[in-house]
């Protein structure tokens, strides 16, 4: 299948009653409004890191719950320990609670079910009143971590029968405590108005199919493959009054997902939004789902199901994988309108379609598939989102010697990020749909001049790009954008981070992001502003034509076919009645084009002839009713035969030229 198949697809409902010309007259086409109320605020949330023992985020205030698996006593990384079937260890046994990052000096408050010695390895400090308790078997201690470590480890020896119920209370904390999570963490994500957890539920190649798999809140560790317990992150959008971005693993069954689907109703502040997404990244091969989506595709068209292939006219495996992933998005929304109900549906509910920024073509064929699928895109998934980072150039970061000034210097927003984004913003805008980033930030990576690429976070004049980066995606009329991430190590593998110690969030990176969801959203400046005259030269996407000097000095498309298309995001400033003309070169008769604004055809405009590849006419007048804000314009060529320069919205009262 060609990307011009896919483009045209779309259209064809707009246009089935082919040859039917637009109103005219006195008939006013209602268009209805295509984007969305914008909040007081920029809308910003932010992805949370997972729960490892490496993590710098320090989530909870039992620091036992980033823990590794158990392992011995003299080498706990190992992981080697014995452990019953709840996870906890029968015998003597250690633990690497934080590895290779900054421990917060202190007194941590230790407890555990079961007699035995606590010891530390490779930690700066020591235990202190340590005890055993007889009559409720229970050993405390207090683990003093002096300034500067870098690792806090574990070993639990001359138990009888192993240890249980292991709790590290962070120092600042009493040791019956009822917190869940810790002062530093709750104070980052303040600013944020919603959380992803792909990262803290371990989306990627999880290998999760049934609901009794997941792991449990009571589980002794939450660094596991498995992720954090749901139950946690339910806990804390309530606690913290904050949306919720969650990814459905790629292989759960039917009952998972409504198990999951029913945890959510009942246990969610019902005042808090849910958003829904398909596993994460399903087009990148780096990740297991990928490969395994793919795989399920050809099985299924293999096995007879004649949607993914277009009932054999679309060979492309590819494809067919991207497909399957519009078709896992709407079966994983009917499960949860199911448990849900309709009104919750894209309200508090909120399926979201995720793909690869980079190739807005996939985007378009998954939403098209939905569409010729299953119906009106809208009604399945609440927004399309990509993963619009902003990468320095390589050739320059990667230099021996360069500053990381230069660095700084080495980033385009508008040539890294204008153009993708733009071709979300018009398949949304078109459909209806919110326009969503699921991940985004700043891709500082690699281990050439990695001193210098860390230096770079740091730098005061990184806040200017990152600036300029969220007023692109704003200003262009980007919506709920979520940064990727809240904090994390700096490393050869990136700086995705917007803080490397949770304690520390005074660097500009997370200064400038936490200040901008503090703040009201950039104005919209993106499209062509109506009323006024639409140049047709400067459309945003096509397929087939071209663009020619006109004779006046302007540009014109040309070149032009049967089937060509070309899309215009335009920027409605006054809501009213207008009056919409196309100007046009027409050599025949019959040229004309089939006219549609976001979904609402507005039928076939007929050029008006002029005899001449160069000599402009207005075309017949197409009356209509906009509301304000963006639209996207788009013309399909039924009739070849001419030139086009522009097209002219008046506003009834005015003229296009105010």
């Amino acid at each position: 299948m060609k990307a011009s198949a896919v483009l045209l697809r779309v259209l064809m409902l707009a246009v089935l009653a082919g040859g039917v010309m637009a109103a005219q007259g006195a008939d006013v086409i209602t268009v209805p409004k295509a984007d969305f109320p914008r909040g007081a605020t920029a809308a910003m949330g932010v992805n949370l890191e997972g729960v490892v023992d490496y993590a710098r985020s320090c989530m909870f205030v039992d620091a036992m719950k980033s823990s590794r698996k158990f392992g011995s006593t003299a080498t706990p990384w190992d992981e080697n320990a014995a452990v019953d079937k709840d996870g906890w260890p029968t015998g003597d046994a250690g633990a690497v609670v934080m590895a290779d990052m900054p421990v917060k000096a202190g007194d941590y408050q230790f407890s555990c079910t079961g007699k035995c010695e606590l010891g530390l390895i490779n930690t700066k400090g020591t235990v202190k009143s340590q005890k055993y308790d007889k009559e409720t078997n229970t050993t405390t201690a207090v683990v003093a971590v002096q300034e500067g470590s870098t690792n806090l480890f574990l070993s639990f020896k001359n138990t009888t029968d192993g240890v249980k119920n292991i709790k590290l209370i962070r120092p600042g904390y009493a040791p019956d405590t009822k917190e869940v999570f810790t002062k530093d963490f709750i104070k980052a994500i303040e600013p944020f108005s919603t959380l992803r957890t792909m990262d803290l539920t371990r989306t990627n190649g999880s290998d999760i199919v049934e609901w009794e798999e997941r792991t449990k809140r009571e589980d002794p560790l939450q660094a596991t493959p498995k992720g954090v317990a749901w139950e946690y992150a339910i806990e804390l959008a309530n606690q913290t009054k904050k949306d919720l971005w969650i990814n459905v693993p790629d292989q759960a069954s039917e009952d998972y997902i409504k198990q999951l689907a029913k945890l959510f109703k009942e246990n969610l502040d019902p005042e808090r939004a849910l958003y829904i997404e398909f596993s994460n990244e399903v087009w990148n091969f780096i990740f297991k789902q990928a490969g395994r989506n793919l795989d399920a595709a050809k099985a299924e068209v293999a096995a007879g199901d004649k949607k993914l292939n277009d009932s054999g006219k679309d060979d492309n495996q590819y494809y067919w994988g991207w497909k399957r992933v519009s078709k896992r998005t709407v079966e994983i929304s009917n499960i949860f309108r199911e448990v849900f109900g309709e009104t919750a549906m894209n309200t508090r509910v909120r399926p979201v379609l995720a793909s690869q920024s980079a190739n807005p073509f996939m985007t378009r064929l998954q939403v098209e598939f939905i569409e010729k699928t299953y119906g009106k895109p809208s009604k399945f998934i609440y927004g399309i989102a990509g993963a619009p980072y902003l990468n320095p150039d390589e050739k320059v970061a990667n230099k021996e010697g360069a500053t990381a000034e230069e660095i700084v210097k080495a980033f385009d927003v508008e040539g890294s990020i204008r153009k993708p984004t733009m071709e979300y913003l018009l398949l949304a805008r078109f459909y209806r749909l919110h326009h969503l980033c699921y991940e985004g930030g700043l891709g500082i990576e690699g281990e050439a001049n990695l001193v210098q690429k860390v230096a770079a976070n740091r730098d005061p004049k990184i806040a200017n790009v990152l600036t300029d980066y969220l007023n692109c995606w704003y200003g262009q009329g980007g919506e709920l954008f979520m940064y990727y991430n809240l904090a994390g190590m700096w490393t050869k593998y990136g700086c995705w981070g917007l803080t490397d110690d949770i304690q520390k969030l005074t660097g500009p990176k997370f200064k400038t992001v936490a200040g901008f969801a503090q703040s009201p959203p950039p104005a919209i400046a993106a499209g062509q502003n109506v009323p006024g005259v639409v140049q047709a030269a400067k459309f945003d996407a096509n397929v087939g034509g071209g663009v020619e000097d006109s004779k006046d000095g302007g540009k014109n498309i040309a070149f032009l076919k049967d089937g060509n298309v070309f899309e215009y995001l335009l920027n409605v400033k006054e809501p009213g009645t207008y009056t919409m003309t196309v100007q046009a070169a027409a050599w025949e008769d019959a040229a004309r084009v089939a006219v549609d604004l976001s979904g609402t055809s507005l039928g076939e405009v007929r050029m008006t002839k002029t005899g001449d590849f160069q000599k402009w006419a207005s075309s017949d007048p197409v009356k209509m009713k906009l509301e304000k804000g963006q639209i996207v314009l788009r013309m399909k060529v039924v009739h070849a035969g001419m030139n086009i320069q522009s097209v002219t919205f008046e506003k009834s009262g005015a003229s296009a030229q105010e």
